[in-house]
């Protein structure tokens, strides 16, 4: 039996254990655990198919795992975690109100539908990825300064709406073997600002990652 051709999918399932366990994570209100747990959720997204590609064994069950295993790393995460902040600020009559944080969930499982039925030969992302946009939302407590709800309640749903948008905006793939101008932009200035402020710049950086990469597409084009 050859081990290998199991590896890639092995891999997508541990990205939905991490998912579960950045969820156990915040039903304990343990942020750096829900953090810790959806990184290495996105580290084991961005692998799986380059090990897949690597020992050449690509498959259909390996790319409806994949995103079916994002759904709960990075549709079902983020979904408790606005409805847990939105059910921490509102007033109490309007509490369950909370409930549509889960749109985001949805609104993941839409992203991730069509991104299933886009070629694979399409360089760039349409709408943003679930991956950043996961990362965006469980980095909101570690935002080194206040910010009232209202406002980060509204970016996540401008969030939201890109993540179903039709909008381009820059993948990190290698084109033709090599990085995209994008990539250097985004390694050299983005990946140094989050080495030295870490977890505190990280919803930052996804929103400079969204604003950029939509400038860049347009000025590219």
């Amino acid at each position: 039996m050859n081990i290998i051709r199991f590896l890639p999918n092995t891999l997508t399932l541990l990205n939905g254990f991490s998912g579960c366990m950045a969820l156990l994570s915040l039903f304990e209100n343990d942020y750096n655990k829900t953090l810790m747990w959806v990184l290495i959720g996105v580290f084991l997204d961005s692998i799986d198919g380059l090990v897949a590609r690597a020992f050449l064994v690509s498959s259909e069950i390996g790319k409806q795992l994949d995103s079916l295993c994002d759904v709960i790393s990075f549709g079902l995460v983020p979904g408790y975690f606005m409805y847990k902040y939105l059910n921490d600020f509102l007033p109490y009559e309007l509490v369950p109100l909370s409930i549509l944080a889960f749109v985001v969930t949805l609104a993941s499982i839409f992203r991730l539908a069509r991104f299933n039925i886009t070629p694979s030969s399409q360089l760039d992302f349409q709408g943003m990825p679930t991956p950043a946009f996961a990362l965006f939302v469980v980095g909101i407590p570690f935002i080194p300064f206040e910010i009232n709800p209202i406002i980060i309640t509204v970016v996540v749903a401008l969030l939201t709406l890109l993540m179903v948008s039709k909008i381009i905006l820059p993948s990190q793939k290698f084109v033709n073997g090599k990085p995209s101008n994008f990539f250097w932009l985004f390694a050299v200035i983005f990946i140094s600002v989050l080495l030295i402020f870490r977890s505190q710049a990280l919803s930052l950086t996804v929103l400079a990652y969204a604003f950029f990469g939509i400038l860049y597409i347009r000025l590219k084009a």
